[in-house]
């Protein structure tokens, strides 16, 4: 399989601290990979990382075939990119927030006007049109955040806590895009603690403990099928099973409750 994502000894320092050690990873072409990891273990750091938000302290990643530094702006219009921190300009319109990204990444005036009217649509923001950014709601934004990613069709698309604060309809008309995404070949790249949810979307995921230590990394389709696992000298039925073994995470029980 082509990698289009090829991590090698990466580290990322905000002295004193390190946000991640030295993560390697290789992410498979037309994959959908899912980044999973505890709190503070450093996924948002690297996607940070992988799209240029952030300066690597030392190591090589590099995309479709291209190392990332420094990050040349054709390759930049070859990725999608949904950060938590969503950054939407708050004072435009959405119609005008997603025409500018568009035009951004080089589509024409007649393709922006078609991507832009036919996204609008099937996130069900439409009848939005004469609110602001700022008066969205968090869901909402969410939306707007998704359709800005994918409206150049992206060759990798890197989601970071995508489906948060959005309802099940939402989330089930962002799946059936990013299915969609996937089944041309194209790849998606996201990090999300609703392990259910990368269970029924994700074909590999790599688990990393803090900081950006790998774990594991392996395919998870035989778990749709209810088939095990195999990982740490166990087998796991399910991704929950698997990622609490793997991280060493616990919970605590309250009597009192």
């Amino acid at each position: 399989m082509n990698s289009v994502i090829e991590i090698s000894h990466l580290r990322k320092e905000y002295d004193p601290v390190v946000a991640v050690a030295d993560l390697s990873l290789s992410v498979p072409a037309g994959s959908f990979f899912g980044f999973l990891g505890p709190n503070g273990s450093g996924k948002s750091t690297t996607i940070g990382c992988l799209t240029g938000l952030l300066d690597p302290t030392a190591g090589e990643v590099r995309l479709l075939g291209e190392s990332i530094r420094p990050y040349p702006v054709a390759l930049k219009g070859r990725i999608g990119v949904m950060p938590e921190n969503l950054g939407l300009f708050e004072a435009l319109y959405a119609h005008e927030f997603l025409a500018f990204h568009a035009r951004i990444y080089g589509l024409d005036e007649a393709t922006t006007r078609v991507r832009v009217t036919e996204l609008l649509e099937a996130l069900e923001l439409a009848g939005e049109g004469k609110k602001p950014l700022a008066q969205f709601s968090a869901g909402m934004r969410k939306r707007v955040a998704f359709a800005a990613a994918v409206i150049h069709r992206p060759e990798v698309l890197f989601l970071d806590e995508p489906f948060e604060s959005i309802d099940p309809a939402g989330v089930a008309l962002m799946k059936h895009g990013l299915r969609q995404l996937t089944a041309q070949g194209r790849t998606v790249f996201m990090t999300t603690h609703v392990l259910e949810t990368v269970e029924r979307l994700c074909d590999r995921v790599a688990i990393i403990r803090s900081p950006g230590d790998l774990v594991w990394e392996g395919e998870i389709t035989p778990l749709a099928r209810d088939l095990p696992v195999a990982a740490g000298g166990g087998e796991f039925r399910t991704l929950e099973a698997l990622f609490l073994h793997l991280t060493g995470e616990r919970y605590a029980t309250l009597g009192w409750l």
